[in-house]
């Protein structure tokens, strides 16, 4: 092979492999940290939801006013700490980089010279046993077989390559040792009994990571200012500038911020600010130490004779020390992390300054000359480099000892971790559980391992401990993790002031922490602390899960809701925004969709807000929506709610006998509901004056346990036939009868009137043309006499002569409140004609294509429309006939008959005509069936 060959793919291997890997590790750190800090330990917001009462519409009967009201959701969001997820592909990958930098470092310290050679094999074997590898069990548990053939696979080759084959070239070395150490791995993995022996590895190398991240922050310890200095000293090259005072000023400053790191990190003193992390530290002194590597290169006699095995070497610790900090953010390995950090600090601290003593001590008389100082920076005769890496080790000391060695303890805990991260991801609680458990109790920092320890508990069943680790988490200094555990399973248990404490304790500790302000805020609105709740998000960052609880929080209480913040493009803001915009009756300025991608919550209140707020896509499409979600809700509730959803979507395309069928089939699916849905059809039912019925349904609610009762119902339930109901209900609520209604039959003319046209109006459904025109002629014009007329004209205009209609119309659109288009239109339906309308017309929402012509029972007149178009006797028989189940009106009925006659049903005939006759007199009956009305 030509030699250029050979030294351009050497280069590849041995500098830009690692380089590539040093880039690609300070990237994934970086990474790690601004974007997936929490991947191993999530906490993310839960969803959860309260419904808050608002009109879906409001009937006006003139005498009182009949709020139909439904609820809405209001989603909230609540930081929640989840399961550890386990870092799998992330751990490979750590796994595999090292294991590759390992053997291409051990190709290279078989260049060493003789004694160099003995020393760097033998720290490769104290590396080796650090990795744990025995744990594969091969020939039996813990037995030394599997370190014996790691060794001899990794070593034993260079050895031989090392005495007998010295003249072989880089590039031919690895060509043997790079295989043998990778089918030496191939063969402990295949021979290994244990669960997943590749995870197993992958997790165990992390001590000999250590190790080696160890020796290389030793050795750039004073890159920081060694490379400051020897930039100083290149820039001031035939200058004589004094920087001797720029390298004190820097070394000073830089050594004052180390040793305030220090002591936050030690816990001796912190200052009221936030601390960076480390991690830019170690990626400053790597990149920097570069510049002083190759002044030692040219000054320091090396342990080899080509310079690029120098550079290699540094690459190769450098990029094993960027995966080593990488690991223990991925992985939120604290005691792991906490080492990396404390040894940082100490070597960074000993070795700054004694290298800005022994600058000063070897230079300070002429590097302010403006020679080229930098070609001896490592060669002074005063006070020799050694001796200043001796000095160094003895600081170093110094500063462990200060610090308690807690180095000791950090990475044993670590190594513990590595164990319990193992048998968590391969699916074995019991064991994980048990070394995260020892773990902490090792090592106090040490937040993912307890909070491990209490889910575990948690999946056993075991609440008791789960709840111990907890107060044994509070005991020294709870991580934020820790303290949304702790309340949230205190909040699950129902010890509501429990959740306070942990959460306003973690406001001390953590008082700028928005994840806590969130939750302790939504437990202050539990405790109906609205105030409190709204000043605590107010002052959290700004985001989006602050803003839509903030929105949500303001409808809950009622509070600010004068303004509302702007919910931008956040989907459960804006859902929290329509459930304040249906509250204030306004329509919204934007629609909502569903998405297959929400989560099954967001689905059901986006139907619902934005179905009581508008709907705006066709009326079968919609139900189809709304049925495919109810088949696939798992929860009763759920199902209970999508069903309530679908009674809305059919009320507001004024279907109105589907919403009523749908929730007599709510009443008796969900038996503890019964009430609330009686009462919600009474309400509908008080829309359509269909007062009999209402009443009817408003006692069945009163039996099933609904109270909410008021004055207003009162007349619905003694004019609809249940007065003994009225003076029940009255006297258990406490309730007062509305004066004009005539109990005593004294009444004053006014007031009299007013009963006199309650009672019109409660028989209107059912009444024939001799009882209601002569009670709308008899009226006063009044107000009351509007609303009566309109009435006459929307469900009875099919009585009505030409003349008749027309005086109706006329007389409707003389009144400025009524949109004269919407009479007219009217009129023609009264007289059976399809009219033509704009799509502003109110009318405009019974000719749907989508959505079935005669939707409103009580429409009589296109109901009838609707059955004369109808395609076939049959389906003319059963449209009538579902309107007939709530329309009392006695040509419906009539026509109804008329339809099952020609269909033959004889004995349904017979028993139309007997309930019929219950309320039409056998004269007025025979007038109709002659067609006189």
């Amino acid at each position: 092979m030509p030699d250029f060959i050979t030294a351009r793919t050497s280069k590849i291997i041995f500098q830009k492999l690692p380089i590539l890997i040093v880039i690609i590790g300070s990237f994934l750190l970086c990474y790690q940290y601004w974007f997936a800090p929490d991947d191993a330990l999530p906490i993310q917001p839960g969803l959860f939801s309260e419904m808050a009462e608002v009109p879906l519409d409001i009937f006006n009967w003139g005498i009182d006013s009949y709020p139909l009201k439904v609820e809405n959701y209001l989603i909230f969001q609540n930081y929640e700490v989840l399961a550890p997820v386990p870092q799998t592909a992330k751990t490979y990958f750590f796994g595999a980089s090292m294991a590759l930098l390992l053997i291409i470092g051990i190709t290279l310290i078989t260049t060493f010279k003789r004694y160099y050679f003995i020393g760097g094999m033998a720290l490769v074997i104290v590396l080796l046993t650090l990795s744990g590898v025995n744990a594969l069990n091969i020939g039996s548990v813990s037995s030394n077989l599997s370190l014996i053939i790691l060794i001899s696979g990794l070593t034993i080759p260079g050895m031989i390559i090392h005495v007998f084959f010295d003249q072989l070239s880089l590039l031919r070395r690895s060509l043997i040792i790079i295989p043998v150490a990778a089918l030496t791995i191939w063969a402990l993995v295949s021979l290994s009994p244990s669960v997943n022996p590749s995870l197993l590895l992958s997790e165990n190398i992390g001590l000999t990571t250590l190790g080696i991240a160890a020796i290389f922050m030793l050795y750039v310890g004073h890159a920081v200012i060694g490379s400051f200095f020897l930039l100083l000293t290149k820039l001031n090259r035939g200058v004589g500038l004094k920087i001797s005072w720029h390298l004190t000023t820097f070394s000073v400053v830089y050594l004052l911020l180390l040793l305030a790191m220090y002591m936050h990190h030690t816990g001796t003193f912190s200052l009221p600010i936030t601390y960076p992390p480390l991690f830019p530290l170690i990626l400053l002194a790597g990149y920097l130490g570069w510049f002083e590597l190759r002044a030692k290169l040219a000054q320091v006699p090396q342990p080899f004779d080509h310079a690029m095995v120098g550079k290699s070497l540094y690459w190769i610790g450098f990029a094993i020390t960027a995966l080593a900090f990488w690991k223990a953010g991925f992985s939120q390995n604290e005691p792991m992390q906490d080492f990396l950090d404390q040894w940082l600090l100490y070597t960074q601290i000993a070795m700054s300054l004694l290298f800005f003593l022994y600058l000063m001590a070897n230079f300070l008389g002429f590097m302010n000359s403006g020679k080229p100082v930098d070609e001896v920076i490592f060669k002074p005769k005063y006070f020799a480099y050694i001796h200043m890496r001796i000095g160094s080790l003895i600081a170093l000391l110094s500063l462990v000892v200060y610090a308690d060695g807690v180095i000791a303890p950090q990475l044993s805990t670590s190594s513990t971790n590595f164990s319990a991260d193992y048998y968590y991801a391969t699916d074995r609680p019991l064991e994980a559980r048990i070394l995260f458990e020892n773990s902490w109790l090792r090592y106090r920092q040490n937040s993912k391992a307890k909070v491990a320890t209490a889910l575990l508990y948690e999946g056993e069943n075991q609440l008791t401990l789960a709840k111990k680790q907890m107060e044994e988490a509070f005991e020294w200094e709870p991580s934020v993790a820790e303290i949304l555990l702790a309340a949230n399973m205190a909040h699950k248990r129902d010890r509501y002031f429990d959740a306070i404490y942990y959460l306003e304790k973690g406001m001390e500790l953590y008082p700028d922490d928005s994840r806590i302000k969130n939750n302790l805020a939504l437990l202050y609105s539990k405790g109906n602390k609205g105030a409190q709740a709204l000043e605590l998000l107010n002052e959290s960052h700004p985001s989006r899960i602050a803003l839509s609880n903030l929105i949500g929080l303001q409808v809950k209480h009622l509070l600010r809701i004068e303004t509302l913040p702007d919910p931008g493009e956040d989907k459960i803001a804006k859902i929290n925004t329509l459930a304040y915009n249906n509250l204030m009756g306004d329509f919204a300025a934007f629609s909502l969709a569903t998405d297959v991608e929400d989560a099954p919550l967001i689905q059901q209140a986006t139907l619902r807000n934005q179905w009581t707020d508008k709907a705006t896509t066709p009326f079968a499409h919609d139900i189809a929506l709304v049925d495919s979600l109810y088949q696939k809700a798992q929860e009763t509730t759920a199902q209970q709610e999508l069903r309530l959803t679908r009674v809305i979507r059919s009320y507001q395309a004024h279907q109105i006998g589907e919403a009523l069928k749908y929730l007599n089939g709510l009443a008796i699916a969900f038996k503890g509901s019964a009430g609330y849905f009686h009462a919600l059809a009474a309400h509908i039912l008080i829309g359509e004056a269909d007062f009999e019925k209402a009443a009817n349904e408003l006692e069945m609610a009163e039996m099933m346990g609904y109270s909410n009762f008021n004055t207003s119902l009162l007349p619905v339930l003694y004019f609809g036939g249940q007065k003994e109901t009225a003076f029940k209900v009255a006297e258990k609520y406490q309730l007062q009868l509305p004066q004009w209604m005539d109990t005593t039959g004294i009444l004053p003319s006014e007031k009299h009137s007013q009963a006199t046209y309650f009672q019109h109006l409660a028989q209107l459904n059912k009444a024939t043309k001799a009882d209601f025109y002569s009670s709308f002629e008899a009226m006063e014009d009044a107000p009351l006499k509007v609303i009566y007329a309109h009435e006459v004209l929307f469900k009875k205009g099919h009585w009505l002569k030409d003349t008749e209609i027309d005086q109706l119309t006329s007389y409707l659109a003389s009144q400025s409140s009524l949109d004269s288009a919407y009479i007219a239109a009217l009129g023609s339906i009264a007289r059976q004609k399809t009219p033509s309308l704009s799509e502003n017309n109110p009318l405009q929402v019974y000719f749907q294509e989508d959505a079935p012509l005669a939707g409103n029972p009580y429409f009589t007149p296109l109901v009838l429309m609707a059955g004369e178009e109808a395609s076939s006797l049959e389906k003319r028989y059963e449209l009538l006939r579902n309107a007939a189940e709530f329309n009392k009106d006695p040509k419906l009925w009539l026509a109804m008959i008329q339809a099952a006659r020609a269909l033959q049903l004889t004995g349904y005939v017979k028993n139309y005509m007997d309930e019929l006759s219950g309320w039409v007199s056998d004269t007025q009956l025979q007038e109709l069936m002659k067609g006189d009305n």
